[in-house]
């Protein structure tokens, strides 16, 4: 039986069976299986290409898309801070000797600035990793609630289609015997037209026949007149 999709009535199930609206995954399936960025997990995508998504897993879907991107700003924030900080980190070693050996003010100055420059930095740094952290626990937890939706819809979905597959196996199964005894009907009263019209014309005549097949609406029928029939013999 193909595979038939119908938009499954999950909150009515939900409540007849409490077991589906519990959490079917959690951590340790997402570690065993690999799985960290569950929308771009072909994995997963390929559960939907013939299946529409639900709303909430388009929901689901959407806000674990954002945490990636903001992940992914992060990382580059992080990235472009390293090569700043060297640079000022070189700075400060080329002022130093000007600063103290010949005891240059604006040297000193500016080697100030630098250590700022790098307090400022270590601290981004140091917050990036943080938000980093943050956003990776985010988007575990976006993991399983976006795999125990997809479990419940999917998984849900096939079996009202199996359902209703079933029913219309039943329905289909119902015409074809309808179908046989309406067949069987039609062969039990449908008589040879052609037979009858010879006899009635043998003994009413042509004309008398084809005046009563105007009247009973059975123009058109076929059979074969005999002229040589009643008429002939007046």
């Amino acid at each position: 039986m193909p595979f038939l999709w119908k938009k499954p009535n999950t909150g009515r199930r939900e409540e007849r069976n409490g077991k589906e609206a519990q959490a079917l995954i959690d951590a340790s399936v997402l570690r065993k299986n690999n799985i960290s960025r569950l929308t771009i997990d072909e994995r997963w995508t390929r559960l939907f290409a013939n299946l529409p998504m639900s709303p909430a897993i388009e929901k689901a879907q959407n806000e674990m898309n954002e945490l990636i991107k903001k992940e992914a700003m992060l990382l580059q924030e992080q990235e472009s801070l390293e090569p700043r900080k060297k640079k000022v980190m070189n700075r400060i070693i080329s002022l130093t000797k000007d600063a103290f050996d010949n005891n240059d003010e604006a040297a000193k100055s500016e080697l100030r600035d630098c250590r700022k420059e790098i307090e400022r930095i270590n601290e981004r740094m140091e917050k990036i990793l943080e938000d980093i952290e943050k956003v990776n626990n985010e988007l575990k937890e976006a993991n399983i609630r976006l795999l125990n939706e997809s479990v419940r819809y999917v998984f849900s979905t096939l079996r009202s289609n199996r359902e209703r597959a079933e029913t219309i196996t039943r329905e289909l199964e119902r015409i074809r015997q309808k179908e046989q005894e309406l067949q069987e009907e039609l062969d039990s009263i449908n008589l040879d037209w052609t037979s009858y019209a010879v006899q009635f014309t043998e003994l009413l005549g042509s004309d008398l026949v084809k005046t009563l097949e105007s009247q009973y609406g059975l123009e058109g029928l076929k059979h074969e007149t005999d002229n040589s029939g009643t008429d002939a013999k007046n």
